[in-house]
């Protein structure tokens, strides 16, 4: 069969870095796809030609190169307006604290700092104040999880794979939370991960999470229709959305403990 060959022009924005406070000029790159080149989803999923191209076909998708220098790279489709997230160490910048921030603690500086950033992405998958659908599974260790049981507790529920760049970032972000809540039995940490028992365990012995993992999640992740990740979202007690966010920004863990806390009381 004949090979369908499209140009695609790319136009990788400049993006703020918030810490620095620079902007990156816009660069323009030519590349040629094909019915060979490798097209993956946002869970690193191989798809097929057919299956990509008619993905593009709707106009509600787009391309995105994973190595921008590179003419032959692969490609991960992604819904319009989506934009692939800047990262930065959430580490000391070593900044100074400016005037009128002087009075104020390290830790109260920091946090104003990180409230000054606009609110982290939004999922497309849930809305403020909705009460979502309950699943009922097992986690790693046998215990019974479902989640209807968890009424009247504060839930953080945390989709991710172990392929997954941001999701392997944000873990010892995670991880603070579920330490600073630990004394806490009305506050819930759930990670429901694609991967599979054994990979997780594996995974789990250089890089530990304390979140309570549900293995071989993907059927829950298609519940909510969950195609991006890490999401995360937090419900409160009546398991009403309370907040939620695609991505790992710098300010994520930020609003999440803001908004457990608010939830709490």
């Amino acid at each position: 069969m004949k090979n369908i060959c499209v140009l695609f022009l790319f136009i990788i924005a400049g993006f703020v870095a918030r810490a620095q406070d620079t902007v990156k000029k816009a660069a323009t790159h030519r590349f040629s796809i094909d019915a060979h080149s490798v097209v993956k989803d946002s869970t690193g999923k191989t798809l097929t030609f057919n299956e990509w191209s008619a993905l593009s076909r709707t106009r509600e998708y787009v391309l995105w190169p994973d190595d921008v220098n590179n003419a032959n790279t692969a490609f991960t489709i992604l819904k319009k307006g989506y934009t692939p997230p800047q990262y930065r160490s959430t580490a000391n910048t070593g900044n100074t604290i400016p005037a009128g921030q002087k009075n104020l603690s390290p830790e109260e500086a920091e946090e104003r700092r990180m409230a000054s950033y606009p609110k982290p992405m939004e999922s497309e998958n849930f809305t403020i104040g909705q009460e979502i659908e309950s699943f009922s599974t097992h986690d790693m260790n046998g215990k019974k999880v479902k989640l209807k049981d968890l009424r009247g507790k504060v839930v953080m529920l945390n989709f991710w794979f172990i392929g997954c760049p941001p999701c392997r970032a944000e873990i010892p972000e995670l991880n603070k939370l579920v330490e600073l809540y630990k004394d806490n039995p009305n506050v819930v940490f759930l990670a429901v991960a694609l991967d599979q028992r054994w990979d997780i365990r594996t995974f789990m012995k250089t890089n530990p999470f304390n979140f309570e993992i549900i293995d071989d999640g993907r059927s829950i992740a298609d519940i909510y229709k969950i195609h991006l990740y890490p999401t995360s979202v937090i419900l409160d007690k009546e398991g009403k959305v309370a907040f939620h966010t695609v991505s790992f920004a710098a300010n994520s863990p930020y609003w999440m403990k803001k908004t457990i806390n608010e939830v709490l009381k």
